[in-house]
């Protein structure tokens, strides 16, 4: 809890309040056309929602991606080798230089 001590006021936030100005034909007839088209979908199990296909798409694509990059048994069998060859190559590394004295 600071001290608010000032000698003269500070201004309120000015908020953003927009309010169109002109009445548009075309997009009242283009809602109304929606509505009447909505209307006529109530048989339907799902309502339109603008961009579903895009987000399913693309979490399907990100899916098949995972899935196509290997099985868990074929990565794992390649870690093991590879561990499996850096060590023998330190192993190797190291008795060039002498540090086993066996």
């Amino acid at each position: 809890m600071g001290l608010n001590f000032s000698f003269f006021k500070t201004p309120k936030h000015r908020v953003f309040n927009y309010q169109p100005l002109y009445y548009d034909p075309r997009k009242e007839a283009l809602e109304e056309r929606i509505a009447r088209a909505r209307e006529g979908e109530k048989g339907k199990e799902h309502d339109y929602v603008p961009g579903k296909n895009i987000r399913t798409n693309f979490r399907k694509a990100l899916y098949d991606n995972r899935k196509q990059a290997g099985s868990p048994i074929v990565m794992r069998l390649i870690v093991m080798l590879s561990l499996v060859g850096l060590a023998a190559a330190l192993y190797f590394f190291a008795k060039s230089i002498g540090l086993f004295f066996v």
